[in-house]
C-alpha cells in the first residue's frame, strides 16, 4: 500500500505516484453510444476547468476521438450496466497506469437513471453548479487524472483513516464531499442533498481542499487563477467548492437575512480534524453548499504573517446572526444587522460588529473594534487594540496591550486589562462606567464640547467631579455622566486627563 505524501488523509485519494506524464491532455466528445447534449458539453468543460484552475494541468477539446487523451461517452442505463456489471452506476472512468502515463483512457456517464432517491439523470439542474451531475464529472475527472476513491483497497492506495466502507465518514468525519470530491459521501452530512431530494444543489461544484491538496501533488499549482480581489459568494442553493485564491485582496460575502458561517482559515492538511479544512456556509433549513479554504500542500505560495495556504482577507456577514472568524493576516471582518459574533484572530484587524446585539473578539494584533447599534461586547487581546462601543449599551475590554476604549452612545462599561489604556469620553455618550483606571499608567481623554468655554483639567473635576467614597463621578449634565471605580478622590484623576 503506497504512502506517497505521508499524510494519511491525502494518500488516501491517491492510487500511489500513478499519473500522466504529459501535463496537456485532450479529449473529446464521444457520440458513439448517446449524443451529448449542448447543456451536458458545457457543464463537463466547467468540471474540467474546475481542475485546471487548481493544477499545473491543461485541456483542450478535439473532435478527433481516436487521438484524444481522453475520450468521454453518454450512455443510457443498460449500455453502463453492460460496461460496470452494476445498477445505478452514474459515471465511470479509466484511470492512469503508473507514473508518467500516456496513452488513451475512457469514461462513462449515465444520462439515464441517477439512482434512489433521485431519477432525473443529466437533466439541466442536475448540470448546474452544485448539482449532482456536474459534480459526478468532477468526481470522475478526478479518477482520469489519478485520483482514488478514499474507501478502496486495491494495493495502489490506503484507506482514509477510520474508513472500512464506502458510507463510512472516517476519522474526524472528513471522508465526505465537503473535503475530498472523490467520497462517496455527497456535499456535507448535515445538510445531505440526496436524502433530501434534490439534485440542483449541495454537491460539489469544485474539488475538495484534500483533492486540490492530491492533484497539486502530482501536478504541480496553478498559481495563475484568481490573482486579483475577489468576492465569494454564499448562498443558500450552491455547491461545495475549496477556493483556490493566489492573489488580491479578498472577501467571503453573505448578503442575505439567515445566520452566516464564515471561516477564514485554510485547510491544515495535517492528521488532526481540519486537514480538509473549515466550513463556510449559511445555517439554516433548505440551505445548501458553501466552502472551505484551500491548503498550499506544495508551498506554491507566499506566507503572510504566519498565515500559510490560501489567503482570504475580509468576511462580510448579512442580517441574521453571524459567527465570522479571521486568519493571522490584517483582517477587515463585518457583521452587518444581527447578533453577530466576530473574532479576529491573529493580525491587526478591522472589526465592525453593525446593528444588533454582537460579540467582538479582537484577539492578538492592534485592533479596531466597532460596536455599532446594538448592546455589544467588544474584547480586546494582547496588542494596541481601538475599541469603539457606538450606540448600544455595551461593554469593552481592552486585555492586554495600550488600548483606547470609547464606548459611545449608551451606557457603557469599560475595562482596560493590563498596559497604559486610553478612555475616551465625548458629549452625547450617556452614562459610562471605567472599572480599572490606574493612576499614572491610563489615561482619561475628554471632549471639551462636554462643557463650554476653555477650561484647565483641575477645573474640570473642581466644576464636574463627585467624591462617592470607592469611586468618582463626573456629572457633565444633559445625561453625560461617567463613573470611575477605584478612585475615591476627583483630584486624583488631574494628572491623568487629557482634553480634546
Amino acid at each position: 500500500m503506497a504512502r506517497p505524501t505521508g499524510n494519511s488523509f491525502i494518500d488516501s485519494i491517491l492510487y500511489g505516484t500513478t499519473r500522466w506524464g504529459p501535463t496537456s491532455l485532450t479529449y473529446s466528445f464521444d457520440s458513439s453510444y448517446d449524443f451529448w447534449t449542448s447543456a451536458a458539453r458545457s457543464a463537463f468543460r466547467d468540471a474540467l476547468k474546475s481542475w485546471s484552475d487548481v493544477a499545473d494541468i491543461e485541456f483542450s477539446e478535439t473532435l478527433f476521438t481516436s487521438s484524444a487523451d481522453l475520450v468521454e461517452s453518454y450512455v443510457d442505463d443498460a449500455t453502463m450496466y453492460g460496461i460496470s456489471g452494476y445498477d445505478g452506476v452514474l459515471g465511470l472512468h479509466e484511470v492512469p497506469y503508473g507514473t508518467g502515463f500516456n496513452g488513451q483512457l475512457q469514461g462513462w456517464y449515465n444520462w439515464e437513471t441517477f439512482g434512489w432517491p433521485l431519477e432525473y439523470g443529466y437533466d439541466a439542474d442536475s448540470l448546474k453548479s452544485g448539482g449532482a451531475a456536474r459534480s459526478t464529472f468532477i468526481h470522475e475527472i478526478g479518477h482520469a487524472l489519478g485520483l482514488a476513491h478514499p474507501h478502496d483497497t486495491d494495493g495502489l492506495t490506503v484507506r482514509m483513516p477510520g474508513v472500512s466502507a464506502s458510507d463510512d465518514l472516517g476519522t474526524y468525519e472528513l471522508n465526505q464531499g465537503v473535503y475530498t470530491v472523490m467520497s462517496y459521501n455527497d456535499g456535507w452530512v448535515d445538510q445531505d442533498p440526496w436524502w433530501n431530494g434534490y439534485n440542483d444543489r449541495g454537491f460539489n461544484s469544485g474539488p475538495g481542499a484534500l483533492d486540490i491538496a492530491a492533484i497539486q501533488y502530482l501536478y504541480g499549482a496553478d498559481t495563475s487563477n484568481n490573482t486579483g480581489g475577489t468576492t465569494y459568494k454564499l448562498g443558500t442553493k450552491m455547491g461545495w467548492s475549496a477556493i483556490w485564491d493566489t492573489g488580491g485582496s479578498d472577501r467571503i460575502k453573505y448578503d442575505g437575512n439567515r445566520d452566516a458561517v464564515i471561516n477564514l482559515n485554510s485547510a491544515t492538511l495535517d492528521e488532526s480534524k481540519h486537514a480538509g479544512g473549515y466550513l463556510s456556509y449559511v445555517k439554516g433549513a433548505d440551505s445548501y453548499g458553501g466552502f472551505t479554504i484551500a491548503g498550499d500542500f506544495t508551498d506554491a505560495l507566499a506566507d503572510r504573517n504566519g498565515e500559510t495556504g490560501v489567503i482570504i482577507e475580509h468576511a462580510t456577514g448579512g442580517g441574521g446572526d453571524d459567527r465570522i472568524t479571521g486568519n493571522r493576516v490584517d483582517n477587515i471582518l463585518r457583521g452587518n444587522d444581527g447578533a453577530d459574533r466576530l473574532d479576529g484572530r491573529a493580525g491587526d484587524d478591522e472589526i465592525d460588529g453593525g446593528a444588533g446585539k454582537d460579540n467582538l473578539i479582537a484577539g492578538t494584533g492592534d485592533d479596531t473594534v466597532l460596536g455599532g447599534a446594538g448592546s455589544d461586547v467588544m474584547r480586546g487581546d494582547n496588542g494596541a487594540d481601538d475599541l469603539g462601543g457606538g450606540s448600544g449599551s455595551d461593554r469593552l475590554y481592552g486585555s492586554g496591550g495600550r488600548d483606547e476604549l470609547k464606548g459611545g452612545t449608551g451606557n457603557d462599561l469599560l475595562r482596560g486589562g493590563a498596559g497604559g489604556d486610553r478612555f475616551v469620553f465625548r458629549d452625547g455618550y450617556d452614562k459610562d462606567v471605567i472599572d480599572d483606571f490606574t493612576r499614572g499608567t491610563d489615561r482619561l481623554v475628554l471632549d471639551d464640547n462636554l462643557w463650554a468655554g476653555t477650561l484647565t483639567a483641575q477645573e474640570v473635576v473642581d466644576t464636574y467631579g463627585r467624591d462617592k467614597g470607592s469611586y468618582t463621578v463626573l456629572n457633565f449634565g444633559d445625561g453625560d455622566v461617567l463613573t470611575i471605580r477605584g478612585i475615591a478622590n476627583p483630584d486624583n484623576l488631574v494628572d491623568d486627563i487629557a482634553i480634546i
